[in-house]
């Protein structure tokens, strides 16, 4: 794609050999340009909605985080549309072109800016910074405005994004991203059998930048391992602003196995109706350290079908303790509270601590390597919602020392509530033969000296 003047005296713009001119010449619905920083997402998003200008029919739609970032946003568009006869006006701004066609912008902090476009109609819709939008029914709600009735005009939707954000692993599924991948990835939605794409951007593939400013590149370079790994490798495993930057998932993922019986085992439930209600079945060793080993994690469900499916699901195993979000003991009106309906149904909970602070200090110590390099708690495989949730929770950035609760802490939260519970627990190891018949033999005799030296001797006490 090469962008020329009107007269056609010069070349405004000219995209890089590789990714860059990949991303530009996709057929798909769905184009996710990202990954690294540095790798020039914006420019190409910039042009791409440049092919069908000519066209006084075309409509398309730029959304961005926020009025800052839809500022700058404009700013470097005004500069390339201005050789296309494209000037923008209005607040936000709405680029005109002398054909007739429009691209219109907007931003995400709007309190209807997920469903304030529904009913309209754009043919090409660019998503810059798609993992700040905190869920995929957001996302679908958006792109819902991205149809045609003109049979010239191909709808699609471009979306730029780097790793993290509080819709880290939305975006990750959703494009089946993993790791810091190369190549592209295709997919087709099986539902509605439309076409998506991710193809992955590093600061190689923009030589305007990695040739002009190395500074940018050594500071890329010399960054702290998890930072690097995210900004400069673009690695969708680890990333900037992830909350629970100790996750490993080769060290905090296992098999299943059999828990064995004398391990102490309890239950943390955080309650939802329209978010999910999360439960997890834990059990510590005899050191102190904790498997998850069991998962109810489900969304739009009754407080009594979800505490009759959570006894179930206990097999009849017997509990230290169940803890319930303490919010579920406060009365909203002259019925049952939610935790009384638990217990009614089965489901015997004690109220969680509410120190949320104290909560993600105990779990991040939990996930830390200790002193023989092995982490104080695992997860099964099965506790799916859990190994994908977790380690895409973000800071928030007003009270960094938080997380952010516009992500999915659903299954974070419960387990909280048990480390807060519990605190320093551990099992008490099986006794051995010896040390069995020992503690029965004490029961049936006086502890003196000389008893217990006759009982080492195997004889009889007096």
């Amino acid at each position: 794609m090469k962008i020329a003047t009107p007269q056609g005296q010069e070349i405004a713009w000219m995209p890089h050999a590789g990714q860059q001119t990949l991303a530009l010449s996709r057929p798909e619905y769905e184009i996710l340009y990202g990954g690294a920083r540095g790798g020039g997402k914006t420019d190409a998003g910039i042009a791409w909605l440049t092919r069908w200008l000519d066209n006084p029919k075309f409509r398309g739609l730029v959304i961005r985080r926020n009025s800052d970032d839809l500022s700058d946003w404009i700013d470097r568009a005004t500069m390339l549309y201005y050789h296309l006869g494209g000037k923008p006006a209005g607040n936000p701004a709405i680029f005109k072109f002398p054909s007739g066609a429009r691209i219109k912008t907007g931003h995400l902090k709007d309190d209807n800016a997920y469903t304030k476009y529904q009913g309209h109609e754009y043919h090409k819709m660019v998503i810059e910074e798609l993992t700040q939008i905190p869920s995929e029914e957001s996302y679908l709600k958006l792109i819902s405005a991205c149809r045609s009735t003109v049979p010239e005009l191909k709808p699609q939707v471009f979306s730029t994004t780097n790793p993290g954000g509080v819709g880290h692993n939305w975006v990750k599924e959703r494009f089946g991203i993993s790791g810091a991948p190369t190549e592209a990835i295709r997919s087709v939605d099986e539902a509605t059998e439309r076409s998506r794409v991710f193809i992955p951007g590093r600061i190689e593939d923009n030589p305007t930048l990695f040739d002009n400013d190395p500074g940018y590149v050594a500071f890329l370079e010399g960054l702290p391992t998890d930072l690097r790994r995210a900004w400069r490798d673009g690695d969708w495993d680890i990333f900037a602003g992830q909350y629970f930057s100790e996750w490993r998932p080769e060290k905090h993922i296992v098999t299943p196995y059999e828990v064995p019986n004398s391990y102490r085992k309890f239950r943390c439930i955080d309650h939802g109706r329209a978010a999910p209600t999360a439960c997890y079945w834990g059990a510590i060793d005899y050191d102190g350290r904790i498997i998850w080993y069991r998962e109810y994690y489900l969304a739009g469900i009754d407080a009594d079908l979800n505490a009759q499916k959570i006894r179930e699901l206990s097999l009849d195993e017997e509990y230290w303790f169940t803890v319930l979000d303490s919010s579920c003991f406060s009365k909203t009106g002259t019925g049952e509270t939610i935790a009384e309906i638990y217990m009614r149904n089965g489901v015997m909970a004690a109220p969680s601590p509410k120190n949320r602070l104290a909560g993600w200090a105990l779990f991040h110590e939990y996930l830390r390597d200790q002193e023989d390099g092995k982490p104080k708690m695992k997860f099964f495989k099965n506790c799916t919602n859990a190994i994908e949730s977790i380690p895409s929770l973000i800071h928030d950035e007003k009270k960094p020392e938080d997380l952010d609760t516009t992500g999915e802490d659903h299954a974070a939260d419960a387990i909280s509530y048990a480390l807060q519970y519990m605190h320093e627990g551990k099992s008490k190891k099986p006794l051995t033969p010896h040390e069995a018949q020992f503690e029965a033999w004490k029961k049936k005799n006086s502890v003196s000296p000389a008893n217990l030296n006759r009982f080492y001797s195997g004889k009889k006490p007096q």
